[in-house]
């Protein structure tokens, strides 16, 4: 019995070792990645001069290191360059083709060879050359057809060339084949799980998911490219977001408008894994004011809207190594 004992106790010993090198082999796998921020500079001022803002909305990056700017109270996107040094612009309010009424979002397609601009108030998608040259135009007001619009909050385009945009009058997102089709929408006005209430930004990451600014439901609201819903992000953390990017090593940086901040979430988790500005406005560097928009551009460079601002701070983001 005293023999049946030891052994007994010999081999516990071993099991427990075991599961406590493999717990901290696991924690070590599922550790989340640390990310920080530092700040690099900021362009722009209120105003309706070259390289001046009213009430931006939407931001996007090129690969050949074009910024693209949704200035929405001016009706026109402007592009600069990646020091924020102006280069052209686009637009003027009215309904005629190149013209805006209140453009909220831009996207760049595959390869930087179309710019979509979300034309709010127009009910449409105005598509563009890099040199501003009008490509094409999907949906608009009293439009029949395959695609109708209404008022929109966002825009997004996905690996495959897919359009989602964020139709703020009927609560919900519209999938956009290449062939100007719709192929399906998703969400509709609610509290539920897979509802939204006035969605704004959005973002398609890279395991093919659609992360959507639900800003009345104060979360992110993550559907997969079919519309089916998957999860939310933030909730009881996040306040009216308004922006969204996918980030580097599955994370997810968010616009928190409501806060005045810039939250990066853990997408394994769910947890933020750090923020910077908040909770209340700022006019310093590093500080926010209703921030609207943000893009991740070349070398974990993060272009952040700052809207209540009127201009767009630029920090480089710190991904340490392990």
């Amino acid at each position: 019995m005293r023999r049946n004992s030891a052994l007994q106790v010999a081999v516990c010993r071993v099991l427990i070792s075991f599961f406590l090198l493999a717990g901290g082999a696991f924690a070590q796998k599922v550790a989340p990645v640390k990310v920080d921020f530092r700040f690099v500079s900021a362009f722009g001022q209120k105003g309706n001069g070259q390289g001046q803002f009213h009430d931006p909305s939407g931001i996007a990056v090129d690969p050949v290191g074009s910024l693209y700017v949704a200035d929405t109270g001016n009706d026109r996107i402007q592009k600069f360059d990646l020091d924020g040094d102006y280069l052209s612009e686009v637009g003027g309010f009215g309904w005629d083709a190149g013209r805006f009424n209140r453009p909220v979002g831009v996207a760049v397609g595959r390869g930087g060879l179309e710019l979509y601009v979300a034309d709010g108030r127009n009910n449409r998608i105005q598509i563009f050359s890099p040199h501003f040259r009008l490509l094409g135009v999907v949906g608009g007001q009293d439009v029949e057809g395959p695609v109708a619009l209404g008022a929109l909050g966002g825009i997004a385009v996905s690996q495959e060339g897919e359009l989602y945009v964020s139709d703020t009058d009927a609560d919900q997102m519209v999938q956009i084949s290449t062939y100007n089709q719709t192929d399906r929408s998703f969400g509709g006005y609610g509290y539920g799980a897979g509802r939204l209430r006035r969605p704004l930004g959005l973002a398609v990451g890279g395991q093919a998911e659609v992360y959507v600014c639900d800003s009345e439901n104060d979360r992110i609201a993550v559907f997969d490219r079919f519309g089916n819903f998957k999860r939310s992000l933030g909730e009881g953390t996040l306040s009216e977001p308004a922006g969204v990017c996918a980030g580097v090593k599955g994370t997810l940086f968010v616009a928190d408008t409501g806060h005045h901040r810039v939250l990066v979430f853990d997408l394994a988790s769910g947890e933020v894994l750090r923020w910077i500005g908040g909770p209340d406005p700022g006019q310093k560097s590093g500080t926010f004011k209703a921030p609207r928009g943000l893009v991740l551009g070349p070398r974990n460079v993060l272009y952040v809207l700052d809207t209540g601002n009127s201009r767009v701070q630029k920090f480089q983001v710190l991904v340490p190594r392990r």
